[in-house]
């Protein structure tokens, strides 16, 4: 079996999913530490002036975990962010196809950072017809950091291979997963190098949020991967 593992993100870009659906299992590592102006309370999307940063404001302390970080309602970024997705997106040709989804987001009353994004996760998969099985780390028994952490989950799904993004050959103990009879298959960000995009003045830019793919294209998303990542 597959795993893959990774910190929920907000409004994640394109590899976030590609790398979802390559695995049997994802499991969202939402039992680490919050990384301040990381990816898990912002991410990009385009506008007339090119990517613009769409930030969901959270009260942080120092060393709180992803699971148990609030988002600062005090702040209307809810309505700041359906009105930004609206003037920058709804021209799009998928818009009102996925608009009612969208909403209910910025509708609903948040306070948990991490069930925030586990919604718009689950809602953009269901959007690319990805099916994979998810858990939260923070409903697990495994512990440990780092590299170890990574094996202790990896081993308590009974995981064969671990699905790890290039940046994990910093950091992960290569020795300590063959030992387990965990192989590691580190996979490259693979994104289109063409679309149609709004805003053609700003230029094409591929490092959005996966909602730009999505929003412009529709179903039809997975036809602008390069043709090897179509099948996986």
């Amino acid at each position: 079996m597959k795993v893959a593992i990774h910190q929920p993100q907000y409004l994640p870009w394109l590899p976030y999913f590609t790398k979802i659906e390559e695995s049997d299992l994802f499991i969202l590592l939402d039992s680490v530490d919050f990384q301040k102006n990381g990816l898990q309370n912002r991410n990009q999307i385009k506008t007339p002036q090119g990517a613009h940063w769409l930030t969901v404001p959270v009260r942080q302390q120092l060393g709180q975990k992803i699971v148990d970080t609030r988002i600062d309602n005090s702040a209307d970024w809810r309505r700041k962010h359906w009105q930004t997705l609206c003037q920058c997106y709804g021209k799009a040709a998928a818009f009102e196809t996925y608009k009612k989804d969208m909403q209910a987001w910025f509708d609903g009353e948040w306070s948990s950072l991490s069930d925030l994004n586990t919604e718009i996760i689950a809602t953009m998969m269901r959007w690319m017809d990805v099916r994979t099985p998810i858990l939260k780390s923070s409903q697990m028994t495994a512990g440990g950091s780092a590299s170890e952490l990574v094996l202790n989950l990896c081993l308590e799904v009974q995981a064969t291979q671990y699905l790890s993004g290039v940046g994990g050959k910093n950091y992960l103990d290569e020795d300590a997963f063959r030992q387990a009879g965990v192989e590691i298959v580190y996979r490259a960000a693979v994104l289109p190098t063409a679309y149609p995009q709004l805003s053609p003045k700003a230029g094409f830019i591929n490092h959005l949020s996966a909602l730009d793919l999505l929003l412009n294209c529709g179903d039809s998303w997975k036809s602008y991967l390069p043709e090897e990542e179509r099948g996986s």
